[in-house]
């Protein structure tokens, strides 16, 4: 790899790459892969101005990382660097975007762990109702598996709105109002009465508002108490996207309750069960079937 100094002016095309990202609301994890992908290649070709940089450039490039990066990061790098000169043509930096004849890199996903329903089952009636910690544990269980929440989401949980059966989530992809089910609902009311939640955060311990490293020891503790195999606090989230495909909810709303923007990670999350699910959908739309 080449150990150029960034071009004099493009550093100034990154700042405003940057502040265009920022603008449509981008997230800074998000924002950071971005200009540290384009970065990486404009170390790597050296152009002395963007408007040079051929298909060719980007091709060797993208050879390149395929000796140190996984096929699905160089994809995501790839990603980056189009929407950087998808930004230089709109703000007439450039008149072509060299990514556009380079193919995407293919990558196959790998089925993640993912909680089974019935384990959800096990770890719900290993949790002792007649303790403050088995109530508690049992709603996060509940809410896990009903709405897929991410660990920082759960987190930043206050009360619910028990009206509406929503909770505001703070976490990855910013404020976002998420339903909760009869069963998670019901589950949360008991614990907010058992433990005397009033305001503030919504989970709590012995000694304050739980953290993301709290409720991952505390799923831990329960998978060992119920006999299963613990697979992690994320692998609810999958195992929440599979139940909804399962059951039939579409998959626009499925994103919509999950806080994606398109199928991609629809399709990620719920690759373990794709064959099972395939099976399922042509049961109810078997072409012979319909003659």
């Amino acid at each position: 790899m080449k150990n150029a100094v960034t071009p004099l002016g493009s550093e100034r095309l990154f700042q405003s790459f940057q502040l265009a990202l920022e603008a449509d609301g981008l997230r800074p994890h998000t924002i950071a892969c971005y200009l540290r992908d384009v970065r990486r290649f404009w170390a790597y070709v050296e152009p002395p101005e963007p408007g040079v940089v051929t298909s060719d450039d980007v091709r060797k490039w993208v050879k390149h990382l395929t000796t140190f990066l996984s096929p699905k990061t160089v994809k995501e790098a790839q990603m980056g660097l189009g929407r950087f000169f998808r930004f230089l043509i709109a703000e007439g930096e450039v008149t072509t975007n060299p990514t556009t004849t380079v193919k995407l890199t293919k990558f196959k996903v790998r089925p993640q762990p993912t909680y089974t329903a019935d384990e959800v089952k096990q770890l719900l009636r290993s949790c002792r109702m007649d303790s403050k910690e088995g109530v508690r544990n049992a709603a996060i269980v509940s809410v896990l598996f009903d709405t897929g929440v991410r660990e920082g989401e759960l987190v930043s949980m206050g009360l619910p709105d028990w009206s509406s059966s929503t909770v505001w989530v703070n976490g990855k992809t910013g404020d976002r109002l998420i339903p909760l089910g009869t069963n998670s609902l019901r589950a949360v009311d008991r614990y907010v009465r058992r433990w005397k939640v009033n305001g503030g955060a919504l989970w709590r311990g012995k000694y304050g508002p739980l953290t993301r490293w709290g409720i991952g020891q505390l799923i831990e503790r329960q998978c060992k108490s119920a006999g299963i195999e613990h697979k992690g606090v994320h692998a609810f989230r999958r195992a929440a996207a599979a139940q909804m495909k399962r059951l039939g909810m579409n998959d626009s709303d499925i994103l919509e309750v999950m806080g994606w923007k398109d199928v991609t990670m629809l399709r990620r999350y719920t690759a373990a069960v794709a064959t099972e699910l395939a099976q399922a959908a042509h049961v109810r739309y078997s072409p012979a079937d319909r003659l």
